[in-house]
């Protein structure tokens, strides 16, 4: 969960709501896999982190995951939830589940980082990725005329590429 003010990215809080892949630390990017019952329980616990910000746009990944983190993490704000096509996770093309150990095996690194480097041409490259973000950058630019605070539910690319 990213939260947006007026006039800069603040991280209030980085938190995901777990899937059920996550312990064994696979490529998971759209398969549309919904959280298990730790990550609503991380949901749960933004909710209660959060209860006091005054939120003026919920805008959230369509994938289920992060749809499921939007409604527990913000109960009762439904009518500020909008779906942004724009925060989907990265198609990580022929890397999809996949363990990571075994990719960076694989590609000889030695380093998360450079992942990125590795993204399969007939996924999503990061470049596409950065700017896909950069266009969500200036979407919540203008709607910031609503109110001061965007929260964004999305994905570990999200956050990596904002």
């Amino acid at each position: 969960v990213l939260s947006v003010g007026p006039e800069s990215i603040s991280n209030w809080i980085s938190c995901r709501g777990q899937r059920q892949l996550e312990p064994r630390r696979f490529f998971q990017g759209r398969s549309d896999i919904p959280l298990n019952e730790t990550g609503r329980e991380r949901a749960r616990a933004v909710e209660r982190r959060l209860a006091n910000l005054s939120v003026s746009k919920v805008m959230v990944s369509p994938l289920k995951r992060a749809m499921e983190t939007a409604t527990l993490a913000f109960p009762n704000s439904s009518a500020l939830i909008q779906v942004e096509r724009d925060l989907i996770e990265c198609d990580f093309g022929s890397l999809e589940g996949k363990h990571i150990k075994d990719a960076m095996n694989e590609y000889c690194i030695t380093r998360k980082e450079q992942l990125a480097e590795i993204l399969p041409t007939y996924g999503e490259l990061w470049s596409a990725v950065l700017k896909r973000y950069k266009a969500l950058l200036a979407k919540i630019a203008a709607l910031q005329r609503f109110g001061p605070t965007v929260v964004l539910v999305g994905h570990d690319a999200v956050l990596q590429g904002i």
